[in-house]
């Protein structure tokens, strides 16, 4: 299998950790230069059509794009140690907690960096008043979030999985970004050391 890696990105960086957690050591990385459009090439474009990263080409062509999916097809393959959910009610909190997190904390966040950081500016069509919009509904959501991980060490449960991969990858990567401090949010902050405390923080 070959993944098609961008070390600065973070979605990328969920699969790498749930293949570090999962200890796969058959799957070739290969890298994509975002800056350079390598993306958006015709060569890659005939493997991911979307120009999006990352991407796994498994050994008969066949491709499986967004992140989520690759996870669940290697966890699949491999399935310990489960990181997906054990079990009916275990598995339908991962997923509802992974889905939030995407969906209310990691977008919006991610729309305020790619609208308002002076760095993406050759690379999007920035709308301002947007990227205000959607620093504060972040914002909101970190606090959020925040008050929801004073209840349990991790964040679906009482073990690591899936869920905190989402988490880790959201707040390391975009907290930053957007010109935000951890200090703000304690218990994300306590959360992230506990995921950097993990082999697969670095992966």
């Amino acid at each position: 299998m070959k993944l098609y890696n961008n070390e600065m990105a973070n979605s990328p960086r969920k699969v790498r950790m749930f293949i570090a957690e999962k200890n796969i050591s058959d799957i070739e990385i290969i890298n994509i230069d975002l800056m350079s459009g390598e993306h958006k090439s015709p060569e890659y474009r005939a493997i991911a059509p979307n120009s999006r990263i990352p991407a796994l080409e498994l050994e008969d062509g066949t491709v499986i794009m967004e992140s989520t999916a690759i996870c669940r097809y290697l966890e699949s393959l491999y399935p310990e140690p489960n990181l997906f959910g054990e079990n009916p009610i275990e598995i339908a909190s991962i997923e509802m907690w992974q889905a939030r997190i995407y969906n209310e904390l990691m977008i919006p966040l991610a729309m305020a960096f790619r609208h308002l950081h002076p760095g993406m500016s050759e690379m999007e069509i920035q709308n301002k008043d947007y990227g205000e919009t959607q620093k504060t509904i972040g914002i909101k959501s970190l606090k959020y979030f925040d008050a929801a991980l004073a209840e349990a060490e991790f964040v679906a449960g009482d073990r690591f999985t899936f869920a905190d991969i989402q988490m880790i990858t959201t707040t390391d990567f975009f907290i930053g970004l957007n010109r935000l401090t951890l200090e703000d949010y304690p218990e994300i902050k306590r959360h992230s050391k506990l995921m950097s405390e993990r082999s697969s923080f670095s992966a």
